[in-house]
C-alpha cells in the first residue's frame, strides 16, 4: 500500500499557491486573478515553474533529506510557509518566460 499524502488548504487555497502568491506579494485570490488575465491557457505555468525552482533550492539547502518522505514534504512546507515576499511579479523567473504583454512594465 502506498502512503497518503495529505493535501494542505488555507481557505480555498492550497498552502503551496499561498506560498506563491505571498512571494509575489499578492493574496492567493489576487494571484489566481493576474495568472488568470495573464496565462488563461497556461493557468498554473508560473506557479509550476516556481514551485519547482523553490523545491531545487530547498534541496540544495537540505540534501540530506530523502526526496518524497512525508517529513521531507513537512519540512518543504515549513519552509515555504517562513519564505518572506521576494519576487517583482514583473521580473520573477515564473512570469519571465510567458511573453504576455501584461507581464511588462
Amino acid at each position: 500500500m502506498g502512503r497518503k499524502r495529505r493535501t494542505k488548504f488555507t481557505g480555498d487555497f492550497q498552502l503551496r499557491y499561498a506560498a506563491y502568491a505571498r512571494d509575489h506579494g499578492m493574496t492567493a485570490e489576487q494571484m489566481l486573478t493576474h495568472d488568470k488575465l495573464c496565462c488563461p491557457f497556461a493557468l498554473l505555468k508560473p506557479y509550476l515553474q516556481w514551485i519547482n525552482g523553490k523545491r531545487l533550492v530547498w534541496r540544495h539547502l537540505n540534501p540530506a533529506q530523502a526526496a518524497g518522505t512525508t517529513n521531507e514534504e513537512a519540512a518543504f512546507d515549513n519552509w515555504l510557509e517562513q519564505l518572506l515576499p521576494t519576487s517583482d511579479i514583473f521580473i520573477c523567473e515564473c512570469h519571465k518566460k510567458l511573453e504576455v504583454s501584461s507581464h511588462r512594465r
